[in-house]
């Protein structure tokens, strides 16, 4: 392997680093985070925060004579832009399919992991039918897109694209066309699709087309973002399911891998991958396509108030019939028991909870309707493979 020449200094001087990436969305936010926090505990940088310029393109000020770069690479042009700066470069983008350079690293989301979260809730929610809404769009990466389609067929959908034409054909059609076809395709979907979408603006598109079109959001089509976007998603009508990523890790690692770089290491030709956290649902995938109204009925309940302390027989006497029936109803339509579910959906509040960094991690179990820390963290680990401090390390970014 290649490797960089040593800079020459040592990793306690003073470097200039330059992000190239402005405060764009939620994740950009968090990543910036991630690249301060690192600065601040051990890289001893001087960060100089220059966003794309009005024609969208990376610049750097005039005279600026730094020592690396982190970027959001999103075109060829990029890439060789960034080349050019004579420095080390760590991408966090990775939409350019581009050949290895030893002074150009990346870091990545793992989409396997992304797409697995979104495909299995579609399965849960027992949709017939998915879909990909990928719009040629230079914020992310197709390749989520493919790694979807892949997942789904290979489980027996026949999973389509809305386009499967050249960008620069999208591109060059006025906005009422854009908007003409993507109606269309809406038209065209049976009841019962799932839409797998690009991010929060993709999602927000399509839950405000489907309602001018009269189609009903989560009954008709259920949508997912691949990257959630906070705002967009939640003020959305009806608020957007997504995969949250873990945009403060993204950035730490990313600045993690630059310093090294900066001491003189090759970019790793296998780009660090970092696992989404979590899939934070909301009203556009809330369906519940489960035949026995008492299924309906148990889960509904299960929803609203697993956190509040409850168990399966309280369940049961929420709906009114034998707890025998009702485990074995629950179980033949869901897949596993009020047990499980009620436990599934404490974890994924904890989840939400640990975001929130002034909460003790026994504040987070009290408030998820956990009897105890330990009932809590050994609970977490089994459903998640990690703690919940190592899950709040990972948000934080270390």
């Amino acid at each position: 392997m290649s490797s960089v020449k040593p800079i020459g200094k040592s990793s306690h001087t003073e470097r200039r680093v330059a992000v190239l990436w402005g405060p764009e969305g939620t994740w950009s936010v968090e990543a910036i985070e991630g690249v301060a926090e690192f600065a601040r505990q051990h890289g001893n940088w001087r960060l100089l925060f220059s966003p794309r310029d009005q024609q969208l393109r990376l610049r750097l000020p005039k005279g600026w004579h730094g020592d690396g770069v982190l970027a959001r690479i999103q075109s060829r042009q990029d890439r060789v832009r960034c080349l050019k700066m004579g420095v080390p470069v760590v991408d966090l983008e990775t939409i350019a399919n581009t050949p290895y350079h030893y002074r150009l690293g990346n870091v990545v989301t793992d989409d396997d992991i992304r797409c697995q979260m979104a495909f299995s809730h579609f399965v849960e929610q027992r949709m017939p039918f998915v879909t990909c809404f990928n719009l040629p769009d230079s914020n992310y990466s197709q390749l989520r897109m493919q790694v979807f389609v892949k997942l789904a067929r290979s489980a027996g959908y026949e999973c389509g694209l809305f386009w499967n034409r050249s960008e620069q054909e999208w591109w060059s059609l006025k906005w009422e066309d854009r908007q003409t076809r993507v109606q269309a395709w809406l038209k065209r979907l049976p009841k019962g699709t799932g839409i797998f979408a690009g991010d929060g603006q993709q999602g927000r598109l399509l839950a405000e087309t489907c309602r001018f079109l009269g189609i009903v959001v989560p009954d008709d089509i259920a949508i997912i973002t691949g990257d959630d976007d906070s705002l967009l998603c939640s003020i959305s009508s009806p608020p957007i399911t997504g995969v949250v990523l873990a945009g403060k890790q993204h950035g730490y690692v990313a600045a993690e891998l630059l310093q090294a770089m900066m001491e003189g290491a090759a970019a790793p030709r296998q780009p660090p991958k970092i696992a989404p956290l979590y899939l934070q649902v909301r009203q556009s995938t809330d369906v519940l396509k489960y035949e026995n109204p008492r299924v309906v009925r148990a889960m509904r309940f299960i929803r609203e108030h697993a956190c509040n302390g409850i168990d399966v027989g309280d369940v049961v006497r929420h709906v009114g019939i034998s707890r025998r029936s009702l485990e074995n109803h629950f179980l033949n339509d869901v897949g596993h028991t009020m047990g499980c579910e009620i436990r599934r959906v404490r974890i994924e509040r904890a989840k939400q909870e640990l975001m929130n960094f002034e909460k003790s991690v026994r504040q987070v179990a009290d408030r998820c309707g956990f009897a105890g820390l330990a009932q809590f963290c050994s609970s977490f680990r089994k459903e998640t493979g990690e703690t919940p401090t190592g899950f709040r390390g990972r948000v934080r970014g270390k």
